[in-house]
This record gives structure tokens, sequence and C-alpha cells, in this order.
């Protein structure tokens, strides 16, 4: 039985809006929208994985007498909005994670999803870009929305 702090490699099964379901030694983890990113990077799980996918997930409820389990990919992580970690201009060095064929972050355009630091993730607007997923590219904030936790990137450079 997994137990609140449990940190796992679980498989995604099911991929919706809200969320994502994801199975562990045939115990069911549900990931909600909100503790996957600490920046407000796409409106749909669907950009963010896919069935199949493995996954690291912090087990951070369990509700053993309704069998539902909860877990965070975020968690795992410092709040890098409380050390104020995003600001214009800052540069990161990211991997490219997947690609979007409609990010609604680019205006239902395509785009990549690239990891800025460990569970923070962003979208980056694809037009005349090709990158690979596994790719590291540097990228800068060009806009930050700490209200909303949100950020807008631009590519600088694909790294060799």
């Amino acid at each position: 039985m997994l137990n609140s702090g449990d940190i796992v490699t679980a498989e995604v099964q099911a991929v919706h809006v809200f969320g994502m379901l994801c199975v562990y030694d045939r115990q069911e983890i549900q990931v909600l929208i909100t503790e996957i990113s600490w920046i407000a990077s796409f409106n749909s799980c669907v950009q963010f994985a896919s069935p199949g996918d493995q996954l690291r997930v912090k087990i951070i409820h369990v509700d053993a007498a309704g069998g539902r389990i909860a877990g965070t990919i975020k968690g795992m992580y410092a709040d890098p909005w409380e050390s104020n970690q995003f600001e214009v201009g800052t540069v990161f060095l990211s991997k490219v994670i997947r690609r979007v064929d409609q990010a609604d972050r680019c205006d239902g355009l395509p785009g990549y999803l690239v990891e800025l630091m460990p569970g923070a993730y962003a979208m980056l607007c694809a037009q005349h870009i090709s990158l690979k997923v596994g790719e590291t590219c540097s990228v800068i904030l060009t806009e930050v929305n700490r209200q909303r936790h949100a950020v807008r990137i631009s590519l600088l450079s694909i790294e060799q």
C-alpha cells in the first residue's frame, strides 16, 4: 500500500483535461492538472502526457477507505515562485519534453513543452522552430505573470 510521501514511477493510463490517472503496482494514482507544474503551462493534461508515459509521482494523500490516491509532480520540488526564480530576462537551459500540435498557450498553433527546471514546465511556441524530444535548448523568459503563475518564453539557441 502506498503512503503519503512515497515517490514512485507510475505509468500514465488515461489523460483528461483536468488530470491524469496513473498506475503503480496496480494502485491508481490521480494527478490533477494543478499538481503537475509550478507554471501554468497548459489548459489540458493532454498537452503534458500520453498513456504509457512513465512519470515520477509523489503521493500526497491516501484515502484507504475510499480507495483513492492523489499524487503530485511539482510537489517533489521547492516552489520557485517563493524564491523569485522567474524574472523577465532569466535564461534557462531546458529539455524538450514533447511536441504539442495545438498548444493553447500558442493560440492553437504547435508548441513544445519544455522543462525549465524540475517541476516547472513552459510552452515554447513552435512557429519556425524544429526541435526534437529530449533535445536541450536555451530559452529566455519574456513575460512573467506572478498572480497567474504564468510565463512566456522565447528560444535563444539549440544546444549541441
